[in-house]
């Protein structure tokens, strides 16, 4: 037993030292999530080892340290049955009330979509296709389904923790320029209360960092009287008392690939940035800064919390939609693999 626990031991500082890595060396990947989340579950293991060789040594003599490890294991296991519950009611709850609150649009049914997708899947999934069952090749179908939407959900919790890992920035160089990337206008000329904590955000990091200049990223869209960056201004002149030198205003972008683009060229090639967004799309346009092979970090802004889980489903989609070869690729190999154990299946059955 000293021997696995020292193994796996290893392993654990193995898995730390390749989380460091990338934390330091590029933290905009999902390795980010997975080297995370390896390093915590072989520290889980280790102490679960230990502890089963610490009750196995002494539960003849002390009953109750086999009492209190028992306790620990449903502790866990209770543990995980609820965190999912919670999950679940908090996805349902959110969407229900973002619809109430923010109106009847196709983006505001994701998080409500997503709730009931998890009940089915756990609850109704199974049940309906082990009564529709045919054959062998069925089996696989649903295989190929099961470890796909496993897949799927596996992405997403990496990329919550990956999202979370580059929100904290503990350690960065002295910052050139902030830059804050532009949302919808209302009314035509005025920022929403999303785009004025973006804004405050930014000029809160600004300050922090002295000599910076903010650039106000937006152009105008559909139903807009003046591009963004010009509400913005007046907005960080008016509001927040910011001088004209200490703006740039960038006016031609309309995606986030674009603002994070012509931003750049307003700037040296050399310049230290930063990006300004709300929490949850803050991970995605530094993947999208990483494709255009900038350098930078990001910066969070408050965000209304039932309009966060929403707006991270919306997110995690345009993610997938950004490394869809990846994952095509990754389906299509599952897919290839369950097509193969149903032929050899196949093969095996008929020889029988």
């Amino acid at each position: 037993m000293v021997k696995v626990l020292g193994l796996i031991f290893v392993l654990f500082l193995l898995t730390l030292a390749s989380f460091i890595y990338v934390l330091f060396h590029e933290r905009r990947t999902l390795w980010s999530g997975m080297t995370f989340t390896a390093t915590l579950m072989m520290l889980m293991i280790w102490i679960l080892v230990l502890l089963t060789d610490i009750t196995d040594l002494y539960y003849k003599q002390n009953q109750w340290v086999l009492n209190i490890f028992i306790f620990g294991l449903l502790a866990i296991l209770l543990s995980i049955a609820l965190f999912i519950f919670i999950i679940i009611v908090m996805f349902v709850y959110n969407g229900i009330k973002i619809i109430f609150k923010e109106g009847n649009h196709w983006t505001n049914y994701l998080s409500l979509g997503f709730g009931i997708f998890l009940i089915f899947f756990i609850f109704g999934y199974p049940n309906i296709v082990g009564r529709i069952y045919i054959n062998d090749w069925v089996t696989y179908i649903y295989a190929f389904i099961i470890l796909s939407t496993l897949y799927i959900l596996y992405i997403m919790v990496m990329y919550i923790f990956t999202a979370w890992v580059n929100l904290i920035n503990r350690r960065h160089p002295h910052l050139n320029y902030v830059v804050v990337l532009g949302a919808g206008l209302i009314n035509g000329d005025q920022v929403s209360p999303l785009l004025a904590n973006r804004i405050k955000r930014g000029v809160e990091i600004m300050k922090k960092n002295p000599g910076s200049k903010i650039i106000l990223s937006g152009g105008q869209g559909k139903n807009e009287l003046i591009p963004e960056a010009a509400a913005m201004a007046t907005y960080a002149k008016q509001t927040l008392g910011i001088s004209d030198k200490e703006m740039i205003l960038e006016k031609k972008s309309r995606t986030t690939n674009e603002n994070i683009k012509f931003s750049h060229q307003l700037m040296p090639a050399d310049a230290k940035f930063c990006l300004v967004t709300n929490s949850y799309h803050v991970y995605r346009a530094l993947v999208l800064a990483k494709k255009q092979g900038l350098k930078c970090i990001g910066y969070g802004a408050k965000t209304k919390w039932y309009f966060t889980l929403n707006a991270f489903i919306r997110e995690f989609i345009a993610y997938i939609v950004i490394t869809k070869r990846l994952q095509i690729t990754m389906v299509s190999l599952i897919g290839l693999l369950c097509l193969i154990a149903a032929i050899f299946d196949n093969i095996i059955n008929n020889l029988h």
